[in-house]
């Protein structure tokens, strides 16, 4: 849960004379729903949704969810979502076009956003000669538990656009990144069909909200 279970009565003034830090979560929260030095109403609706939705749920919450809840309303829904997502891009630093990206920890900050998404989907990141980012694309969408993916949608876009390598990316909604016996077996098929293509497939990358799984950082990647 969101820490602190009261905002204090001028979460404005304190943040200006002590700054953000010296702030609890509801007291920042309380700012971002209301205005100035944040009304009652405000400070009620910040503690209520405390109490309902645990503050790493509320961070990756569509502005319609955080809409339902009562008092709330489309307007501080935005005003909440923009928050995280500023937070999100202050702190981050993704790899950009040009830029190395073989390193599983970068294609996990590269696609950091699906790791918290609520359904599971496959992606394909495009490299050049050098392991440097071109283009990441998203092939298949899927359910909360599984992708279906065929090694030639996987591979379409880096034969297409003449990607001399790939990294396959899939996300686990349910948090863990940890492979099923169906993730290895599809990481072989991928492996031989990018081989049979003359495409370089450098790893296969499970992103998630509790991690990252790299077949190639646990040994799993045959070479």
């Amino acid at each position: 849960m969101l820490r602190d279970s009261a905002p204090c009565e001028r979460p404005r003034e304190r943040l200006l004379a002590d700054g953000a830090r010296a702030l609890s979560d509801a007291d920042l929260l309380a700012l971002v729903l209301g205005s100035g030095t944040a009304g009652r109403s405000a400070r009620a609706l910040a503690l209520a949704l405390a109490e309902a939705v645990p503050l790493a749920e509320l961070a990756w919450a569509p502005p319609d969810l955080i809409a339902a809840h009562p008092g709330i309303g489309p307007a501080r829904a935005a005003a909440v979502a923009a928050a995280f997502e500023l937070g999100r891009r202050g702190a981050w630093s993704p790899p950009r076009r040009g830029e190395r990206c073989l390193d599983p920890a970068r294609v996990h900050e590269l696609l950091r956003h699906a790791a918290h998404a609520d359904r599971e989907s496959f992606y394909v990141v495009l490299l050049d000669v050098r392991g440097r980012l071109l283009r990441t694309l998203r092939v298949a969408e899927g359910s909360l538990s599984q992708c279906p993916v065929s090694p030639r949608d996987a591979l379409r876009p880096a034969v297409r656009e003449g990607a001399h390598g790939v990294v396959f990316v899939h996300n686990h909604p349910s948090g863990d990144p940890a492979p099923s016996a169906e993730d290895a077996e599809l990481t072989e098929r991928l492996r031989a069909a990018a081989e049979l293509v003359g495409v370089l497939a450098r790893d296969h990358v499970i992103v998630a909200a509790g991690g990252y799984y790299s077949f190639v950082e646990a040994g799993r990647w045959r070479r």
